[in-house]
């Protein structure tokens, strides 16, 4: 365009250039867009923000593992990203890539269950209804002795119910902080949901040549939902209610990836493509802004919690 006006010449290699430069900026342009977009006002359930946090991953050409990852911050009131990040492949996903404040509750699966990260999140006034898997976290019981989880799953009478825990974070001080004590929430799953689970673990141990662990196919008949919501006002069944609502940021990465083009990143060098995928999210997240509101609740109705 430049060089169609008599603007400017430019060679290939010269604009490549400045597009690497250009990636501070783009992201400052980003995270303007998402600031603005964090000022709407916001829906509240029972007095509390609802936001989902995951994560998702980009490949640069030839790549078979990721390359770029992307972390966002989904508000489920405005159906729009809140909160986003950009890392390579060594960001790992964790619960402290959101910012929290008083009232908010985070929703995120079984990949940001790690002791550590839990107590930040309450510190800032925020709760959290996390998915646990049998073994992502080291659970004891209220009077500190380890908590049998195989036990407790045997001895649920009921479709749902919940156990009171404490989660040991291997933290250490003086004084050492007081133990975090959180609500396991359990559902059992339908006998199709489960078999197609133990499916899919018995699949994945094959292609490894592998037997797979039995208290994994013991645990694939459970969802197990990990909470800091009080009770009195969250029972079981609400606090599985809402984990449903997850299954939004899946469509909001197909919405991302479609409108972006996030799945077709054309360049190796890092420079170069962190500005092309900043220059895309600014895309993606103004047509987001446009397009406005999805639907509440899951296209199939009350489906069970996925995720």
């Amino acid at each position: 365009m430049g060089r169609s006006g008599g603007i400017a010449r430019l060679s290939d290699p010269s604009l490549l250039e400045r597009l690497c430069k250009a990636a501070p900026w783009l992201g400052d342009i980003v995270a303007a867009l998402i600031a603005e977009q964090a000022k709407v006002p916001t829906g509240r359930f029972a007095g509390y923000r609802l936001r989902v946090l995951d994560g998702t991953s980009i490949c640069h050409p030839g790549a078979d593992r990721t390359t770029w990852r992307l972390h966002v911050g989904y508000n489920l009131a405005t159906a729009q990203v809140d909160q986003l990040e950009l890392t390579d492949i060594h960001g790992a996903e964790n619960l402290q890539r959101l910012t929290y404040a008083p009232g908010d509750i985070v929703l995120a699966d079984r990949y940001y269950a790690r002791p550590r990260d839990l107590r930040p999140v309450i510190d800032a006034g925020a709760d959290f209804i996390v998915r646990t898997g049998w073994n992502s976290l080291r659970l004891l019981q209220t009077n500190g002795e380890p908590f049998d989880l195989f036990a407790a799953l045997a001895a649920q009478q009921e479709q749902e119910g919940e156990v009171q825990v404490r989660v040991h974070e291997g933290m250490t001080g003086t004084p050492p902080p007081p133990p975090l004590a959180l609500r396991l929430i359990v559902r059992r799953k339908d006998p199709q949901q489960a078999q197609a689970e133990q499916e899919r673990l018995l699949k994945a141990a094959r292609k490894h040549g592998k037997k797979p662990d039995p208290r994994s196919l013991e645990a694939a008949k459970y969802i197990l939902l990990l909470t800091s919501l009080p009770a009195t006002t969250f029972p079981p069944a609400d606090i599985l209610t809402l984990y449903r609502f997850r299954w939004q940021i899946e469509l909001a990465f197909k919405r991302f990836k479609s409108l972006a083009g996030l799945d077709s990143l054309p360049a190796k060098k890092p420079e170069l493509a962190r500005a092309w995928l900043y220059a895309r999210l600014i895309v993606a997240i103004i047509a987001e802004q446009i397009a406005g509101q999805v639907p509440d609740s899951p296209p199939s109705g009350c489906g069970n919690p996925t995720g």
